[in-house]
């Protein structure tokens, strides 16, 4: 199996929005106590999820051409494989899992499609909110502090909903991430 998760390299855009998918894979690996290691291409860590070997690859190349780095990887070889990425259109807080679907103007997932000319592979999507700025501004800004404090939140169910998916398959996974709300956990925690 194979985890890539999307985002743009460089200390620039380390934190930012649109590298939900690199944050996302960081946290995967740091829960294993793994490091990535660097390739060519992109950076790798190696990891046991159950009994699932699992490589969590974050293309080392701009957003908008992770398609060719994906696609240069599963050539020739029959792989289980998904994509991690953000969302401007979930809020923050909020997780999506879905077996296949459009790019939602979303570039890195369209470089994929187009690459692998198909739509119909798995996706974790995860919400950064809608801009009330230009989009590609937005993506770009990093995280603030408050964010990311939701953003953790976010990956924690994200991280347990990826063991139901290895455990219980695709259907229970993508119920347990699909109903996760922070908003619902914050008011649980506050005690209203």
């Amino acid at each position: 199996m194979i985890i890539f998760g999307l985002g743009n390299p460089g200390l620039k855009y380390r934190r930012t929005r649109h590298n939900a998918g690199y944050l996302f894979l960081e946290e995967l690996a740091r829960a294993s106590k793994k490091r990535f290691t660097n390739r060519q291409l992109y950076r790798q860590a190696t990891l046991r999820i159950g009994k699932k070997h699992v490589r969590l690859i974050k293309p080392n190349c701009w957003m908008n051409q992770c398609g060719i780095v994906i696609h240069g990887m599963l050539q020739g070889e029959k792989q289980d494989f998904f994509v991690v990425l953000d969302d401007v259109n979930l809020p923050l807080g909020r997780m999506r899992l879905r077996g296949g679907g459009s790019d939602g103007g979303h570039l890195g997932l369209r470089s994929i499609i187009e690459s692998l000319q198909t739509c119909d592979f798995p996706r974790l999507r995860i919400g950064i909110g809608q801009p009330s700025i230009d989009t590609e501004e937005y993506v770009l800004k990093r995280f603030t502090s408050e964010e990311m404090r939701i953003l953790n939140r976010v990956m924690i169910h994200g991280m347990r909903g990826i063991r139901v998916l290895f455990k219980q398959g695709f259907v229970k996974a993508q119920n347990y991430i699909n109903s996760f709300n922070i908003e619902d956990i914050e008011l649980d925690a506050d005690g209203l």
